[in-house]
């Protein structure tokens, strides 16, 4: 076989499509659930990894939980903090705590 000099420009994966595994619609699923859930009036703090623990996401995936999260207070989905005290677990941590609902369900009167 003779080689033309055709090389591979770009990685053989399709444009814009990362291969790094990213949470389930399940998984989401359940982190949504569980954060929302609180009653109304009581906040509910989870550190990531007892979030993670709650939703039974496995511990290889915890950066895209932390995407997760980010992109759900983003959207103002949830709220965040760094450092404080996490609920589930009762310890105190100096990483991101989250918790819901988000405040525009909870103004709405939809929790």
């Amino acid at each position: 076989m003779e080689w033309h000099g055709f090389g591979l420009l770009a990685q053989p994966c399709a444009f814009g499509y990362d291969s790094r595994a990213v949470l389930s619609r399940a998984q989401e699923g359940r982190v949504r659930g569980i954060l929302w859930s609180s009653p109304t009036g009581v906040i509910q703090t989870y550190c990531l990894e007892h979030l993670a623990t709650a939703a039974k996401i496995p511990p290889g995936h915890m950066a895209d939980l932390a995407v997760f999260v980010r992109t759900l207070h983003e959207r103002g989905d949830c709220q965040r903090r760094f450092g404080g005290f996490c609920d589930a677990d009762g310890h105190e941590t100096k990483q991101t705590l989250v918790w819901g609902p988000p405040t525009r369900l909870v103004a709405q009167g939809q929790t």
